[in-house]
Order: C-alpha cells, then structure tokens, then sequence
C-alpha cells in the first residue's frame, strides 16, 4: 500500500532529523536551536520576534532557545540601537562555528538524500514543497496552531 503524503513527509522529516542528531548532540545544542543558529548566521543580529516569524515558530519557543544559547556560549543579547526596550540576538564566535559546522553537515545530508536526483529532479522538488510550503501558510490551519 502506497504512504500518503502525510506519512511520507512525516517519514522523510523524521528519517533527516535522525540523520542529523548525533550531529546536534557533538555540538550541544538542542531540537530547534540549530536554525536559530542558522537564521543569524545568515541574517545577522536579530530580534526574536523577526526569527520567530521566519521560522514560523512561537515567539516563547524563540526565547527559551534563546536563553539556553545564550547561557551556553552560543549567543549573546545587545540592545537594540533603534529600540531600547529590545534586544538582539547576535551569535558568539562559539555560535558562528556551530552554525557553520551546521550548515556543512546539512548540506552533505542534503546531498546524500538527493543521490541519483538529476538537477530537474532536484528543481521540481524544491519548486513542489515551496508551492506546498505556501498552501501551509496560507491555511487557517496555520495562523492558529
């Protein structure tokens, strides 16, 4: 009997997560915390509110992840120069090579899963999920969770 869609990216996140946690776990860090990383990596200084909404996380999930970044090395919080009462969120040298590390590992994941994908394939995939991502952010479903 064939998998529904669900099952199949139930299994396929789930089946990368596990690929990817003896590497979470070397670098200490938490479910979650490594796409904080990531984000500022990218982005640079932020506020949480600005990485809860790119990630389409809970701004409370954001600041535990935060807190517990920052009490382990990972990040530090800096006033906001526009905004006194808000701070950023700026990644440690320790933070800057988890995230890089991270992004390494990732992406020999990444290329792992995609063996025996020819570029079209890897295109119509991307072009796929991004036309799935966008029906997830539009639902109703969504806003409320």
């Amino acid at each position: 009997m064939p998998l529904t869609l669900n099952q199949l990216l139930f299994r396929t996140f789930h089946g990368k997560d596990k690929m990817l946690q003896p590497i979470r776990e070397e670098l200490g860090l938490g479910r979650g915390q490594p796409r904080v990383l990531s984000y500022l990596l990218t982005y640079g200084p932020s506020s949480q509110s600005d990485i809860a909404s790119y990630l389409g996380i809970d701004p409370a999930a954001v600041s535990r992840m935060a807190e517990a970044l920052r009490k382990n090395g990972f990040l530090t919080r800096v006033a906001d120069e526009g905004c006194r009462r808000t701070n950023r969120l700026e990644l440690t040298d320790k933070g800057i090579e988890a995230a890089e590390i991270w992004t390494r590992e990732c992406q020999s994941i990444d290329e792992k899963l995609l063996e025996g994908f020819s570029s079209s394939d890897k295109e119509q995939l991307r072009g796929l999920l991004g036309k799935l991502l966008g029906n997830i952010e539009r639902s109703r479903l969504y806003e409320e969770s």
